[in-house]
């Protein structure tokens, strides 16, 4: 059993070249919730949309998400005040179908498991973090923002000054998600952004002490190149964290909870100060410029067992 974690278009990638290299229903894959936001009622859910998109073969891979061919009919219509989301209409009615599904009584983790299932995506379990809602907040100045206004409506350009995980000490892992990670002889951390993708799944209670209980190989991919990131605001974020802009700022997030961290080939000069922080590099293209790169890396990982 193999169990990913991650969220957005680095994960969606990544995912997409490791789910063809599985032969069976042995993958999980963790998904983050805390982008969640509710947009003309509808609750979108754009990370694990991402995932389902990629692995389906729907995405908009001009974009990186969305689903290709979509319409912004509905977007059109609306007040510019309430259309600052790229939301398209097949993509909306996704969503809106999901939200009428909570609100007659599902869980988001049965409702994303029937479009998993819709979208014949077979050889794969997906997980949201947790069935609770839960969100990213960022803090500029006084004023508090839910991470996607920030993103999208300020292009992220204010300066950061505190990320705020809303009801996360509340939240539970969705159900069967810490046997899944218990039981798995491989663990891998997708190249998303690590504080806005990645740490929201690993503060929800109970996560991050079942990986580091796990006995599985657990593997890193940097979402940097280079000091440069894939997309969004993983520079920008770590600095709030204090965290270097760099693959070595990579490494000191993940440092307690992983034995490797895969590289880009153009960030081995780092190689002897990762070994010194306990961790082993593994080298390889990560810039995923086509599917064929991220089976390559896939296949990297997969040889540690």
């Amino acid at each position: 059993m193999i169990t990913t974690f991650g969220g957005g278009v680095g994960a969606g990638k990544f995912l997409q070249g490791l789910y063809g290299l599985m032969a069976k229903e042995d993958l999980n894959i963790v998904v983050n919730t805390a982008d969640d936001i509710n947009i003309f009622d509808v609750r979108v859910s754009p990370d694990i949309d991402s995932v389902l998109y990629w692995l389906s073969g729907i995405v908009d891979k001009k974009k990186g998400w969305g689903i290709k061919g979509d319409t912004f009919e509905f977007l059109k219509k609306q007040k510019k005040s309430e259309s600052w989301f790229n939301l398209g209409d097949k993509d909306l009615k996704e969503n809106l179908e999901k939200s009428l599904l909570i609100k007659g009584g599902m869980t988001l983790q049965e409702v994303v498991d029937i479009q998993r299932k819709k979208l014949k995506i077979t050889k794969a379990r997906i997980f949201p973090m947790t069935n609770d809602i839960v969100e990213t907040h960022i803090k500029i100045g006084e004023k508090e923002i839910h991470f996607q206004e920030y993103l999208i409506k300020l292009k992220m350009k204010p300066k950061v000054d505190k990320i705020i995980f809303r009801n996360i000490r509340k939240s539970k892992p969705a159900n069967g998600l810490i046997d899944c990670i218990l039981n798995s002889k491989l663990l891998i951390f997708c190249p998303s952004n690590p504080i806005i993708s990645i740490d929201p799944i690993l503060s929800v209670p109970g996560i991050q002490k079942a990986i580091k209980q796990s006995k599985g190989v657990k593997v890193a991919i940097s979402p940097i190149v280079n000091q440069k990131a894939f997309k969004g605001p993983v520079l920008q974020l770590m600095k709030a964290k204090k965290l270097e802009p760099s693959v070595l700022g990579v490494v000191k997030f993940y440092r307690e909870i992983v034995n490797y961290i895969m590289i880009d080939d153009l960030d081995k000069k780092h190689t002897d100060k990762i070994y010194s922080a306990g961790i082993i590099p593994l080298i390889n293209d990560i810039k995923m410029v086509n599917i064929k790169v991220s089976e390559s890396m896939a296949q990297s990982i997969l040889n540690l067992i």
